[in-house]
């Protein structure tokens, strides 16, 4: 008997022993390189506003991203390849500060630079998977030249009617523009 019960002592001992050197070569290490790249600074500027000029109250005038007279802002800074998020905010109306003489201004268009530093709206094409929600326009673009990029912002007053004579409308379009 106690032979048995040395016999069963050594190998729980040895079980032991040998469940610690298993468990000393589970462990193991891994090394993360930590890496950053550098971009430039994007400066976000107004070039033209969106004007419609002298409308009639029972007008909808409309002036698209791509046409003459469209709005724009120029980005500076942009990083050949690297994609640009950008949103544009609009306004629901254009207004004279009395709310009972709102513009209403429901439909947005935007579009951004085809190549390099065009400033020309005729010549750009709308953002990379745009989509509208709301007053609000997303997108993406992706300077293939150039330091410079232009976004082209139009519009339509849909409803002139409670406008007043000699009264100017106004409001802010907001561009924001950021890296991917």
């Amino acid at each position: 008997m106690k032979t048995l019960l040395k016999s069963t002592l050594v190998v729980m001992a040895a079980l032991v022993l040998s469940g610690q050197a298993f468990a000393r070569q589970t462990s193991g290490n891994a090394t993360v390189s930590a890496n950053a790249n550098i971009v430039a600074s994007l400066t976000v500027a107004n070039v033209a506003d969106l004007s419609f000029g002298d409308i009639l109250t029972s007008g909808t005038p409309t002036i698209t991203a791509t046409t003459t007279g469209a709005g724009s802002v120029s980005v500076t800074g942009v990083t050949p390849s690297n994609v640009m998020n950008v949103s544009i905010l609009y306004p629901s109306v254009l207004t004279d500060g009395t709310p009972a003489n709102d513009l209403t201004f429901a439909t947005y268009s935007a579009a951004v630079t085809a190549t390099g530093n065009d400033a020309d709206p005729t010549n750009a094409v709308a953002l990379t998977g745009e989509a509208a929600s709301g007053q609000t326009i997303t997108g993406t673009y992706t300077s293939t030249d150039g330091t410079v990029a232009h976004i082209f912002v139009g519009g339509q007053i849909t409803s002139a009617s409670n406008g007043v004579a000699g009264n100017t409308y106004a409001n802010d379009i907001t561009v924001t523009v950021d890296y991917n």
